[in-house]
């Protein structure tokens, strides 16, 4: 033993080592935790099979979309997310208010279960 008989010395580095190891613990909880509930879900490459759309979604504010048949390559849009009405907008341009909304998934529109599945 590092500590050879002595009780107290051995107490003392099975705290210390206890301690650390739970502090680390917390530590990666708390960072899986952060990152579960503040990341984009969306976020990577969807993959539409019956047509061949591919849309990858980065997390930065931007996607692109491209369709395997055209030749011009992928188009690039701006996305906005409201996680707490479920809605994905893509936009043409900047998302400033003056920019026009390309596709809306809102339930309403019957976009989302028509076109995105």
């Amino acid at each position: 033993m590092i500590a050879e008989n002595d009780e107290k010395k051995r107490s003392k580095l099975w705290r210390i080592a206890m301690t650390v190891s739970s502090v680390l613990i917390i530590v990666i909880a708390v960072f899986f935790g952060y990152t579960l509930f503040t990341s984009n879900p969306l976020e990577g490459r969807w993959v539409n099979e019956g047509s061949g759309l591919v849309m990858r979604i980065q997390g930065n504010g931007s996607a692109s979309i491209e369709w395997p048949d055209e030749s011009d390559g992928a188009v690039e849009l701006q996305y906005h997310v409201d996680l707490k009405s479920k809605i994905f907008t893509l936009y043409q341009g900047e998302e400033n208010g003056t920019s026009q909304a390309v596709y809306d998934t809102s339930a309403e529109t019957g976009f989302a279960a028509d076109t995105m599945e």
